[in-house]
């Protein structure tokens, strides 16, 4: 149960994301409310499955402890046809954010395999070259040690 709260609470906050709108907002007009502490109340969006994109007015400290527990609906209650379009809105929106994240990680992986490729196929030009360095230094050597022999011939 609790990971199917913290589940269905972290899909409420993506979807806060997603359709980037304010959870909480402070600065609302033109009838401002007030809470238990006399204190400018928020306005909340809620987002449970019973009320969704529904407004409601609670607590700057809602989210301590419920705060001094003020709580009215700004919004009138939603239809039935109104809150499954909304919860069918909202599933549409989880499954595009769930397919660009799997995308975005695919296109993260097709990345790291190019770069991958290009670094072996420099491997690859730094082992051939290093194969070219290689037979010189064999020849070099060669020469190297024709000329100690000449050097010696000759001194002898």
């Amino acid at each position: 149960m609790a990971s199917s709260s913290s589940s269905s609470t972290a899909r409420c906050r993506r979807r806060v994301v997603l359709l980037r709108q304010s959870s909480r907002e402070d600065d609302y007009e033109p009838l401002r409310r007030y809470c238990y502490h006399r204190m400018v109340a928020s306005r909340w969006t809620s987002w449970t499955d019973g009320n969704p994109g529904r407004r409601f007015y609670g607590c700057p400290y809602y989210y301590q402890d419920g705060g001094c527990g003020f709580f009215a609906w700004h919004d009138n209650e939603f239809g039935e046809r109104a809150n499954t379009v909304i919860k069918e809105l909202l599933d549409n929106i989880d499954k595009l954010y769930d397919e660009n994240f799997i995308l975005r990680r695919a296109e993260h992986g097709q990345i790291v395999s190019e770069e991958l490729d290009a670094i072996q196929r420099d491997l690859r030009k730094l082992k051939r070259t290093h194969e070219l360095y290689d037979v010189e230094l064999r020849k070099c050597e060669k020469k190297f040690k024709v000329a100690i022999c000449l050097l010696f011939v000759t001194c002898v």
